[in-house]
């Protein structure tokens, strides 16, 4: 099953059994080559038998157009969160985040101050 009204497939075993298998597989290692061109994977270690990791899932995606056709096939890598403990899988979070609308002030802010 593959045709645009067929639901999106929920894990790769879904992606592999289906006849658009080749655009998923090539979506999956464009995710994958982004993530390594970004540095996002450390380097390997040996875990203990007692330390479980941070799970994983892949998300899919077609992206269509105004006419419904697809126009790409889009997967994210995702790591399942839920699972990690503060103070033992992390220490502390932040992400710097600035809306369009504040920036836009900012700028403004600047200008008019000279």
């Amino acid at each position: 099953m593959s045709g645009d009204d067929a639901p999106e497939p929920k894990s790769v075993k879904e992606c592999q059994d289906r006849n658009d298998w080749d655009k998923w597989k090539d979506a999956m290692q464009a995710e994958l080559s982004s993530l390594n061109k970004r540095k996002v994977f450390g380097p390997i270690v040996i875990k203990l038998k007692t330390i479980k990791p941070v799970g994983y899932k892949w998300e899919f995606v077609r992206k269509q157009n105004k006419k419904n056709e697809v126009t790409r096939y889009k997967a994210r890598l995702v790591a399942q969160g839920f699972s990690q403990r503060p103070r033992i899988d992390y220490e502390e979070t932040y992400s710097l985040v600035m809306d369009a609308i504040t920036l836009r002030y900012l700028i403004s802010l600047v200008v008019s101050e000279n």
